[in-house]
């Protein structure tokens, strides 16, 4: 092949695989610099999938790394779709592995997955762009916007009223942190149906149930209630006003709130899949609460609602103000903005949003000013185990601030320490483990064939470094160990120390994977 007919080729091959929508730029010939952009961009896809890792990494020690496709088969996770933003723009996109295993057709850039909670981030920027069209306010009643239902008052409501600003970033007190998802067969209830708790509705009804704007309550209600609100005052369907303000503008094609959706009516649509990697007897989920989790969309759509996030906050959206933007992106309660979690600040301020439904498991992370960010999308219940370990890779891959594994510097402790802290615990009443020593740290194993290998970080603060949950003993009164804490992000685990004899009657512990987890967190 000559060089020309090369340089065209990867110049081609750097072109399809960024994937920018709406950018069409004039045609060039191609350069030196532009097949070495596309060799960067190539070399680093590489990276990325073969760059999968653990949430904790032992300072010193030989790294273990797994491929994407290696960890895909190891989570019985079909199908995975992802999209990076780099320097303002998507600069590859890719999907992996099979839509439905009963069809294996492939996954695609335009395959659809089922966005669950990350259709609230898209959803806020619906809600403020009619506040930039002066339609809604942030800071009235909602109940001025409201016609045909009411947030009913109570003793909540008589200090502070409920907000649309507070109902979008989970502080006006609601109830309904989700309001059930529907079979194909069920009946699907309508909105004023599920906001009374009426059946076919699942839930109780959305109520106030704590004192507005004084804590975070994560509310799906409090969603459907934003919804309803938009549909009173614009008078169209909840689908139509989200392609007017969002969808349309910011040619996410491949996206809408398509509830339900039936199998034969869109085409490149990935099935759900149970823990097994087997499809869900009727492919997946309706969910009629559209605003809180009815969206379909593909980690290339998410990116362009990211992108413009990013915009916005330089001033350069039509959708909404820097002004809405800033207060899009201000905590409110707790460490979420209106429509996204919130971490870090100044230049690393990152807004996210994760999206978890039967059968699919995504999560969204973006930069506010670095013009970066990256979209996941699986269709299985282990998904999130898979996309954990590819945001992982790609912070590594693109030098992030946030995402990469936590390294850690264990402390050596006596062996007669650790041997101390060893023996027979039940957490919960209902979960036996055994801990033992392995070399210089604990090894503890569940009844239910988990393992997990406790790293020493202080004298009783320890890490597990498949999962990074930390775990903590309980003394009594004459330093002797009475039990144990498991801390996993928000929830925790209390164990008490018991007798070898003992007899507990055992519950597999708190997981969406029912399969052999020896391998799953003994690797």
């Amino acid at each position: 092949m000559s060089r020309k007919l090369l340089l065209l080729s990867l110049t081609l091959m750097f072109l399809a695989l960024t994937c920018c929508q709406g950018q069409h730029d004039q045609q060039q010939s191609p350069t030196t610099e532009a097949v070495s952009s596309a060799q960067d961009i190539m070399s680093r896809i590489e990276e990325v999938e073969g760059g999968l890792c653990s949430p904790v990494m032992i300072e010193g020690a030989e790294q273990i790394f797994h491929s994407l496709v290696e960890q895909m088969e190891f989570y019985d996770v079909p199908g995975v779709s992802i999209a990076v933003i780099n320097n303002g723009m998507i600069e590859w996109a890719k999907g992996y592995g099979i839509r439905d295993v009963s069809t294996e057709l492939p996954v695609d850039v335009d395959t659809l997955f089922q966005a669950a909670s990350i259709s609230k981030s898209v959803s806020a920027l619906g809600a403020l762009h009619w506040v930039q069209k002066g339609a809604l306010d942030l800071d009235s009643n909602i109940n001025d916007f409201l016609e045909f239902w009411k947030v009913p008052d109570n003793e909540f409501t008589r200090s502070q009223p409920v907000t649309l600003r507070y109902l979008l970033c989970h502080g006006a007190g609601l109830n309904g942190h989700s309001l059930g998802t529907y079979s194909q067969s069920e009946e699907i209830p309508t909105f004023l149906e599920l906001l009374e708790g009426i059946p076919p509705a699942k839930a109780d009804p959305v109520r106030v149930a704590s004192e507005p704007h004084t804590e975070f309550r994560y509310s799906g209600g409090g969603y459907l209630i934003v919804l309803q609100a938009m549909i009173d005052v614009i008078g169209q369907s909840f689908p139509a006003i989200m392609n007017e303000a969002v969808l349309s503008p910011l040619e996410m094609e491949r996206s809408g709130y398509f509830q339900p959706l039936e199998y034969d009516s869109v085409e490149n649509v990935a099935a759900g899949h149970d823990e097994m990697g087997s499809v869900f007897e009727g492919y997946w989920q309706t969910v009629p609460n559209l605003a809180g989790g009815g969206l379909w969309s593909t980690p290339s759509d998410l990116c362009l609602f990211a992108i413009e996030v990013q915009r916005a906050l330089r001033g350069e959206s039509s959708i909404i103000s820097r002004q809405l933007a800033e207060e899009m992106l201000t905590v409110h309660v707790g460490s979420y903005g209106l429509g996204v979690a919130l971490q870090g600040e100044g230049e690393n301020l990152a807004f996210s949003h994760g999206g978890d439904i039967r059968g699919y498991h995504n999560f969204m992370f973006a930069y506010a000013k670095r013009g970066q960010g990256v979209a996941v999308m699986t269709n299985a219940q282990n998904g999130s185990y898979l996309y954990q370990e590819i945001l992982r890779s790609v912070a590594m891959v693109y030098d992030w601030p946030h995402l990469k594994p936590s390294v850690l510097s264990p402390i050596q402790i006596p062996t007669e320490k650790l041997d101390s802290l060893t023996g027979r615990y039940v957490f919960n009443n209902v979960l036996p483990a055994e801990v033992t020593i392995e070399n210089d740290h604990l090894r503890m194993e569940g009844d239910d064939g988990r393992i997990f290998w406790w790293y020493p970080e202080s004298d009783n603060h320890f890490i597990d470094i498949n999962s990074g949950w930390e775990l903590e003993f309980i003394f009594g009164e004459d330093n002797e160990v009475t039990g144990a804490i498991v801390a996993m992000g928000n929830t925790e685990l209390k164990g008490e120390r018991i007798d070898d004899g003992d007899v507990v009657p055992m519950l597999l512990m708190p997981n969406e994977a029912a399969r052999d987890t020896t391998e799953l967190r003994g690797r």
